[in-house]
């Protein structure tokens, strides 16, 4: 529900720019960093709330997280002012940060190795397309009662607090993850419970190595996970963001159109891949398989844009950055593409922040975590804030030729330096890395 959260969230922001500006006056890059307030605000919480779960623990912290969210997107509806908007969006952007350091360590901590990619995925990448789905389904309806603009985003902007709030008293209730009561705390007094509810002793190996001297030796699977996250969201969250605006309107399409034929015809269906195949052949070739898929579709996008006649069609059905006829068809056909391939790898592993959580040792993992999502949170926010001016200066096709080669340039990170995990326990995942490193 933390995830469903964000992706309502952050999907909302982008349907509901059409109407904000019946309230308020700003400039475009006032825009851009309106809808990344919510990324600033993660990467700031991210490390502090990354730094206490492992120090206290995961459950001492979950579920303020979602609490946090629930106020800063129920103020967004009471804004008075830009500002006032852009504060509520950092309150929102803290518990989002946090949720995204808590729930992927939990979740994997909690789950065995041969289903745990499968777990992630239908937590992370579905419930954040869910959430996108509700956000268009609230505004449709707000636009079929005929709300004033003025009232409208407000209402769908303010709902994003239900979901979150909704799980506030379940998420107190849970009991610490196995592996952090294994192998950082074997007194914890949720030991005998979940004993209880396995059904057998659970293996405890107290982590006596140093905190830095774990955090220091997982440096290089930190820093190359951090920027494979950083890559993929430079391009799923500007058109995550955007897609609804500038891609819907190029292609002649209105957002909640836009929202719900990208989703179901395209995300649910390379999600559905995704979760049969994740834990049957492994994350690296369906990463793989899914950048070439991407950077393939985006790069003839591109060409589309930049020129018709390549495919076989008149000049003239690119009118001023719009494409009419056979070539929003054709350019529509290509965005999908582009979607789905990016579900069946790319989205569904990196995008469910599988990859930190899998390779570090529990003792360092939600630090791990947490600097991958303050690392991504704050380059993508930047580049959110950047992108409404790199797209009037450079236009659609050079940036969606961009994308392109950054799904090239993580395909090749991701087969040299990220290694397979499918079906294994978290700790034997480090052990092999230790032991690769002495060898």
């Amino acid at each position: 529900m933390g995830v469903l959260t964000d992706g309502y969230n952050l999907y909302s922001i982008s349907l509901t720019s059409f109407f904000i500006p019946s309230s308020f006056t700003f400039s475009s890059a006032e825009l851009g960093l309106l809808v990344a307030g919510s990324y600033y605000g993660a990467a700031i919480a991210a490390l502090l709330f990354g730094l206490l779960a492992d120090r206290i623990g995961r459950k001492r912290i979950y579920g303020f997280d979602v609490l946090i969210m629930a106020i800063g997107a129920g103020l967004q509806a009471f804004a008075q002012s830009y500002v006032e908007l852009f504060l509520a969006r950092l309150i929102l952007g803290v518990g989002i940060g946090a949720d995204y350091v808590l729930s992927p360590v939990i979740v994997a901590e909690n789950t065995e190795g041969r289903n745990r990619g499968k777990a992630m995925v239908v937590t992370f990448a579905v419930m954040w397309g869910l959430g996108a789905v509700i956000a268009a389904f609230v505004e449709q309806i707000g636009l079929m009662a005929h709300l004033p603009s003025a009232l409208l985003w407000r209402v769908v902007l303010g709902v994003g607090a239900i979901p979150a709030i909704s799980v506030f008293l379940l998420r107190r209730k849970i009991y610490e993850t196995m592996m952090f009561v294994s192998r950082v705390n074997p007194e914890h007094q949720d030991a005998p419970r979940i004993e209880q509810e396995l059904g057998k002793p659970l293996p405890k190996a107290r982590d006596n190595t140093p905190f830095l001297r774990r955090l220091s030796s997982s440096a290089l699977l930190i820093v190359a996970a951090s920027v494979l996250w950083l890559l993929y969201d430079m391009y799923s969250s500007t058109f995550a963001i955007f897609g609804p605006i500038t891609i819907a309107s190029n292609l002649g399409l209105s957002p909640i159109e836009f929202t719900y034929v990208a989703q179901f015809f395209a995300g649910i269906p390379g999600q559905l891949v995704c979760i049969y195949l994740v834990d049957r052949i492994g994350r690296k070739p369906l990463i793989v398989v899914g950048y070439a898929g991407v950077a393939l579709w985006l790069f003839a996008y591109s060409l589309l844009l930049s020129d018709p006649r390549i495919f076989g069609l008149p000049e003239t059905q690119l009118s001023v950055a719009k494409l009419v006829g056979e070539a929003a068809l054709l350019g529509f056909s290509f965005y999908m593409l582009n979607y789905f391939f990016s579900a069946v790898g790319p989205a569904s592993i990196i995008g469910s922040a599988m990859v930190t959580p899998e390779l570090v040792p529990t003792k360092v993992r939600a630090t791990s975590q947490a600097i991958s999502v303050s690392v991504d949170r704050l380059a993508t926010a930047l580049n959110i804030t950047a992108f409404p001016l790199l797209l009037s200066h450079y236009g659609l096709g050079a940036m969606v030729g961009f994308y392109a080669g950054i799904a090239l340039i993580s395909t090749l990170i991701t087969l040299f330096v990220i290694p397979e995990t499918k079906g294994q326990e978290l700790e034997r995942v480090v052990k092999e890395q230790n032991a690769g490193k002495r060898l």
